[in-house]
Order: C-alpha cells, then sequence, then structure tokens
C-alpha cells in the first residue's frame, strides 16, 4: 500500500472497488469511465500482486488497505 501512497487517484479508485464489490458500482461511486477503472484496478492489483477480480484478492486488497490506513492515520 505504502507504494501506491502517491497515487490517490489509484488509492481512491481501490477503496470504492473494495466497498462496492464491483467494478460496475464502483464505477458509478467514482463518475468515471468502466475502461479508466478497470485499468486503474488492473495496475493496482499487478502493484499489490494481488488478482482482484479474485473474490480472496478483494479481501486481501480490502484488509491491506484497511491496516494502512489505520498504521498511517
Amino acid at each position: 500500500m505504502a507504494r501506491m501512497a502517491g497515487s490517490p487517484e489509484d488509492l481512491e479508485t481501490l477503496d470504492a472497488y473494495c466497498v462496492t464489490g464491483s467494478l460496475r458500482r464502483a464505477v458509478g461511486l467514482l463518475h468515471l469511465h468502466h475502461s479508466s477503472v478497470a485499468r486503474r484496478l488492473e495496475q493496482t492489483g499487478m502493484t499489490l500482486g494481488i488478482e482482484l477480480t479474485e473474490p480472496t484478492g478483494l479481501i486481501r486488497a480490502t484488509l491491506a488497505l484497511t491496516a494502512w490506513r489505520l498504521l498511517n492515520d
């Protein structure tokens, strides 16, 4: 997560995806085109080494984001 700290857009996208659990709902929340959100999530998944489209990847990302925020707030 620390590697992504310099990219607020990617953190916002990951947060929206983790909260909604869905690309389509994250798109609605962010008011962005679906391809933009999908691209950001693909980059984020590669950065974190997590397959975000898998249920376990979504859980791991949610836990990582939560832990990172707790440690940095």
